[in-house]
């Protein structure tokens, strides 16, 4: 059964229950952040908390230099627009915490240990450690103070699809498996390694037959 809502910035969204999405979702001006593999691999840690957290299969990814493409299936009470608000906020958030060179302060994750996710607090706490390990490996690589890279925004929003069929889902599955060659990020969408293509990610992803 669908369900309408009007998103806050003026965009209709249905919500219904059994069903797969397709989703995008662009950086601010189309910065190309995700060139990046420090930034590819955050954004997959990002991922795999969101869906402990959030409740959702997860049949394909890819990140592409600017842009996201998910193909999942919300599995619990969160709807996709709960699900992609936590993890572009949370993804931000952890962004500007390497980037910025003033930012020494507390880490995101903590504000969740002791909330509404504090039976995660093991995975949160581990999530904690790789972000900062993520951040000195930033200062490693561009030094203490840069400038080179700007503050991560998301642009507002994101598309959705809702997926009608077997063939409508796998028309979207192999536009997130070749979407690398289309942008020219890769020759050979095997050799990809920033998709659920990669055998890396088999533990993230859900068989959908």
């Amino acid at each position: 059964m669908f369900q309408k809502r009007l998103h806050r910035n003026s965009q209709k969204r249905f919500y219904c229950k059994d069903k797969i999405y397709f989703i995008s979702t662009i950086t601010r001006k189309r910065f190309p952040f995700f060139k990046e593999d420090l930034f590819c691999e955050l954004f997959v840690e990002n991922l795999k908390i969101c869906k402990k957290l959030k409740e959702f299969k997860l049949y394909a990814f890819t990140i592409i230099l600017d842009h996201i493409h998910l193909l999942l299936k919300p599995d619990g009470e969160f709807n996709i627009s709960q699900i992609m608000q936590f993890l572009k906020r949370h993804f931000s958030r952890d962004m500007n915490y390497i980037i910025n060179p003033n930012n020494e302060g507390e880490i995101r994750e903590s504000r969740l240990h002791y909330g509404e996710y504090k039976d995660f607090s093991k995975i949160i706490y581990l999530h904690d450690i790789k972000l900062r390990q993520f951040k000195n490996q930033f200062i490693k690589q561009y030094g203490q103070s840069q400038f080179k890279i700007p503050l991560f925004k998301w642009q507002q929003s994101f598309h959705d699809h809702v997926i009608r069929n077997e063939k409508d889902f796998i028309k979207h599955l192999n536009y997130i498996i070749f979407n690398c060659i289309k942008h020219g990020v890769c020759k050979n969408e095997m050799k990809y390694k920033w998709s659920s293509i990669n055998p890396k990610f088999e533990d993230l992803i859900d068989d959908w037959q």
